[in-house]
């Protein structure tokens, strides 16, 4: 039975293989050269084939399964219907042929016959699919081994189309199909149901370029010299996978690149004509990718360590005629209806999945990732290019649609499981690019030289990851990308009508997730390194003199970084993330705009969006340990300088802006419940939107006004600690430059309504770092701010302020609150480290710090608040001196009375006198009475400028009279009588209990920073 089984099974594979030799041999045969020029009607698809050294195992053993190589073609069908449109291109030597042997006449007049029935109209088509399936190795209850060795599969088509419709009517017209669509299965190893699939070493490669340009003209016709041309790259490649399934075992180890290139230029001219000379393009480059992944499931095994190449380009350039520039579509409407228009969706998507490990109870690993080696893969993809065009004197000509999109999506280097073991790695470079800008102009026409476009730069991927449950997962990559789309757009509308404007929507979006690891009863890291570049546009510019609703430009470049990356969580179990990132986003540049002497005419609306938005170094965990850790450097910028000019124009050279600058972070935290968690990060960041904005309105009407909205937020939440019954730690550097907008320069001299300002700069911080927060657990939380945020510039304008010019309505508002340095800790230990070097450029009016280094007498500062209210501004309070209290009774002074004398009752005796501060330098005097005496003074006080006198003794020169002295002074009953001192008035014995009520205080009261705030944007509007 078993030998009946395999004999028939290597008859069914001889039998096949023969038919397909057979099939090749007769496709083969054919004499047809690839170079022929294209007939009216050319319509080819080839599917060359390789197969080789690819093996089956069996329970009967090892199967080779035959090789062949031949090509299947449609030529043998479409050569006869290309004869037969040949032959339609002179009727009147076909008639002749068929009558030549009738009897012959006199003819009445003579006909000139037609060179070409189909008048120069062509339709082009070429499909090729080479196919190459070699050392593959499939094992189904048995065993199969493949050597690798080398391949090469190349196949090359150019086919021109040239065609002329030149003064004539629905001629020269062209529409091409080139599609190149490689196709790769080589060196993928598969074990089934016990068997197993082994490659060991290898390489295959493609060369495929199915090409060629477009020439046409439809001058002076009608419906003539149009092209509408699909360019499509489409490679697709499975290689170097493993994939075992069922008690399987796989493995591969092997390498592949190929490479696909489809169409070419065009060029056609609809000068003079009606509906002529337009052209389509669609270049589409898309490579899918299936490389060097492993698969293990239900107890299997699978590894792979193999690389790959894939490569795509739709579309070519061509020398153009505007300086020399590289061109993919060129025509020309000038003079023309409908004429010289160009729309061209230029597209580079990639689909990548490389170096993936996944397993489900079974175990899987790529890129020998357990050795700290890795697999590489690259991709270089390029669709269309630049287009020129122009539309003058002429009415819907010359206008361009060429939307470009660069998206690759990829994911490398992933490591999953469920239940098992699944280990990657891999290194990725990636370098994709759509579109190249625009050039046209619609100067002396009516709706022509217009562009509309959107220029899209994305690049959403996974790589670095490493996820289990019930598990253990990693994931290890190493990525280098650069993805642009678009560029510069450029057009002219002088003395023109509804032309020369610009709309164009520039993104850059890189949106990935890498370095995370996770997960939930298991361990899971993620170890990621990244270098990125995505830029979509390139800025605009539109000139315009005397026009009517012309060379207006809009814009809405929009950049936003949206990435999680060095990230580490776990639920019962182990999770930890790496990562290091340097991205540059970019959308949009400088535009320019000019409408002089216009209406409606060189105005400019912007609305550039910079934010990144990013979360990384977070490390968390409940019931096991987590932890991040990140370095970032970040650069975002959308948009640039904006500047226009509306003098003497009506409803001209006005700036409409809304820039939006900011920042939204969330890093290097640790949260932990009952487990550790641990993150730490460093954070360079630099976000910008806008730039300067620059018109001027001089003699113009509504012209030269500059009106914005900037709105600048910051949004931050780092080096913080958060632990329940468990210790987790955050330490944030941060390093943050956020600049929104720029000057306002204008001009409204002898203007109306012109050269005015209203500009509303208006920032918002908002940030928590360096705090810890402790329930029954440990948190310690270290950070250090440094933030800069430019919001605005100088406002400059100039004009008559009775025709409401020149004036400077700009002002700037701004709020920043920041919670940091504060521990706060119940039943646990919490610290706290903060530092913060905030600076805002233009003070904001309400600024409120909160940290654990505020004083308790410290305030938040208001600076909007230049001083508390005085008192004059509290009415109800006593403005005058308190009320005194009266004073204590004064005693009768003692001492003895005299009957001679008026009586002072209650004096006392002297006895006390010398209590007083008295000179102690009297005389001595005797005889008073109570044993009172003076003592003696033996000088008086020396007075500035008078001698001092004699002590004893005299000079015989100056004596001295002697003065005369009573033996005895008057007692006390001697002297007059005084029966009383006069009383003090008497006052208040209590002071108040109770202040004054105090009626409201108006503006100065507790709300007085906003209640100012407010008074400063009601009285702003001032010239």
């Amino acid at each position: 039975m078993q030998t009946w089984a395999k004999r028939g099974l290597q008859t069914a594979l001889v039998t096949g293989g023969l038919l397909m030799l057979g099939t090749g041999i007769a496709s083969a045969d054919e004499n047809v050269n690839p170079d022929t020029p294209a007939s009216p009607l050319d319509l080819n698809v080839t599917v060359p084939i390789d197969t080789s050294n690819n093996a089956i195992g069996t329970p009967l053993g090892q199967v080779d399964v035959p090789a062949y190589k031949g090509e299947i073609s449609t030529k043998p069908v479409t050569s006869a219907a290309k004869k037969a449109l040949s032959s339609a291109k002179a009727p009147a030597g076909a008639a002749s042929s068929l009558t030549g042997k009738l009897p012959k006449t006199e003819a009445p007049r003579d006909i000139t016959p037609t060179d070409d029935a189909l008048k120069g109209n062509k339709v082009s088509g070429d499909l090729v699919v080479p196919v190459q399936i070699v050392d593959n190795a499939v094992g189904v209850l048995g065993d199969a081994h493949v050597e690798g060795t080398s391949h090469e599969q190349n196949y090359n088509h150019n086919q021109d189309v040239a065609t002329d419709g030149k003064d004539s009517g629905l001629a020269g017209n062209v529409v091409a199909l080139d599609w190149a669509l490689p196709v790769q299965i080589a060196g993928n190893g598969v074990g089934l149901a016990g068997g197993s699939g082994a490659v060991h070493g290898g390489s295959a490669s493609q060369d495929v370029s199915e090409t060629g340009n477009i020439d046409t003209t439809g001058k002076g016709s009608g419906l003539s010299g149009n092209v509408v041309a699909g360019q499509f790259a489409t490679p697709v490649q499975v290689t170097g996978n493993a994939a075992s399934w069922i008690l399987g075992n796989a493995y591969s180890e092997y390498s592949a690149d190929t490479s696909a290139t489809s169409g070419g230029s065009a060029l056609t001219d609809g000068k003079g004509s009606s509906a002529s000379g337009n052209m389509v393009g669609a270049p589409i480059a898309l490579p899918v990718k299936f490389n060097g992944n492993a698969g293990g499931v239900w107890g299997s095994d699978a590894d792979a360590n193999s690389s790959s190449v894939a490569d795509a380009k739709a579309g070519d350039k061509r020398t153009g005629s505007l300086a020399d520039t590289p061109t993919y579509l060129e025509t020309d409407g000038d003079g023309s209806f409908l004429g010289g228009n160009a729309v061209a969706p230029q597209l580079s998507p990639v689909a990548n999945v490389a170096s993936v490990a996944g397993s489900w109870i079974g175990n899987a690993t790529t890129g020998k990732a357990l050795d700290r080696a890795s697999s590489s893969h690259s991709s270089t993809v390029d669709s269309g290019g630049f287009i020129k065009t122009t539309g003058e004197d002429a009415a819907g000509a010359g206008n361009v649609v060429d939307p470009a999109v660069a998206l690759p999506v990829e994911a490398c280097g992933v490591g999953a499981t469920y239940i098992g073991n699944a280990h990657a790695a891999c290194d990725n470079t990636t370098d994709v690019n759509a579109g190249n800008g625009s050039y046209t102009r619609g100067n002396d026409t009516f709706l022509g030289g217009n562009i509309v476009n959107s220029q899209i730069a994305g690049a959403p991927e996974v790589h670095g990851i490493g996820a289990s449950h019930i598990g253990n997962a990693s994931g290890t990559s190493v990525e280098d990308k650069v993805v642009t789309a678009g560029g510069y757009d450029g057009s002219q509308g002088n003395d023109s009508s509804g032309s020369g404007n610009i709309v164009q929507v520039p993104v850059g979006v890189p949106a990935e997730v890498f370095g995370v690891g996770g997960s939930f009863i298991g361990q899971g890291s993620g170890d990621a390194t990244e270098t990125k570049v995505v830029q979509g546009g390139g800025g605009g510019n539109t000139a315009d003199d005397n026009g009517f609703l012309s060379s207006n430009l809009g814009t809405v470049p929009v950049s936003a970084p949206v990435q999680l990356f060095g990230i580490g969580g776990a639920f019962v179990g182990q999770g930890h993330g790496t990562a290091s990132n340097d991205t540059t986003s970019g959308a949009g540049s400088d535009v320019h705009a000019t409408g002089p002497s216009g209406a409606g005419a060189g105005n400019l609306i912007e609305a550039p969006v910079s934010l990144p938005v990013q979360g990384h170094g977070v490390g968390g965990a409940l019931a096991g340990i987590g932890t991040g850790s990140a370095d970032n450097l970040t650069d975002s910028t959308a948009g640039g300088d904006a500047s226009t000019d509306g003098t003497a124009g009506a409803l001209a050279g006005n700036i409409v802006k809304a820039p939006v600058a900011g920042a939204a972070t969330i890093f290097a935290d640790g949260v932990a419940g009952g487990a550790l968690g641990h993150g730490v990060g460093t954070n360079d960041v630099t976000s910008t939107a806008g730039g300067d904005a620059e018109t001027a309105g001089d003699a113009g009407a509504i012209a030269g006004n500059i009106i914005g909205a900037d709105p600048l937020a910051v949004a931050q939440v780092f080096g913080d600690a958060v632990s329940a019954a468990g210790v987790s730690s955050g330490d944030g550097m941060n390093s943050t430059v956020v600049t929104n907008a720029g000057d306002d320069t204008t001009s409204g001299v002898e203007g109306a309504l012109s050269g005015d300002i209203l500009d509303i700069p208006a920032t918002a911080v908002a940030q928590v770092f360096g705090d810890a927060v402790a329930v029954g657990g440990v948190a310690h939380a270290v950070a250090d701010n440094q933030l800069t945020a430019t919001n605005g510039g100088t406002p400059t304008t100039d004009g008559p302020g009775d025709a409401l010019s020149g004036y400077n309505f700009y002002h700037d508002l701004g709020a920043v609150v920041q919670i940091f340095d504060v521990p706060l800790e119940l039943v646990g230990q919490a610290t706290a480290d903060a530092t913060d070097a905030t600076q805002i450029v233009e003070e904001p009016q309400i600024n409120v710090p909160v940290g654990g280094e505020m004083a308790a007498d410290e305030l938040p500062a208001l600076p909007s608040l230049s001083a508390l209210p005085k008192g004059a501004g509290l009415p109800g309070l006593p403005t005058g001196a308190l009320p005194a209290p009266s004073l204590p009774g004064v005693p009768a002074l003692p001492g003895g009375e005299r009957a001679d004398l008026p009586q002072v009752s209650g004096l006392s005796a002297l006895g006390q006198l010398n209590q007083l501060n008295g000179a102690s330098a009297l005389p001595s005097v005797s005889g008073l009475k109570d044993g009172v005496t003076l003592p003696s003074a033996p000088a008086l006080p020396n007075l500035p400028g008078v001698p001092a006198l004699p002590i004893a003794g005299e000079r015989a020169d100056a004596p001295v009279p002697t003065l005369p002295l009573k033996a005895q002074l008057p007692t006390l009953e001697q002297l007059p009588a005084v029966t009383a001192l006069p009383t003090l008035p008497t006052g208040p014995t209590t002071l108040p209990t109770q202040l004054p009520t105090a009626p409201a205080a108006g503006a100065q009261g507790p709300l007085a920073a906003v209640q100012n705030l407010a008074a400063k944007v009601t009285g702003f509007f001032t010239k």
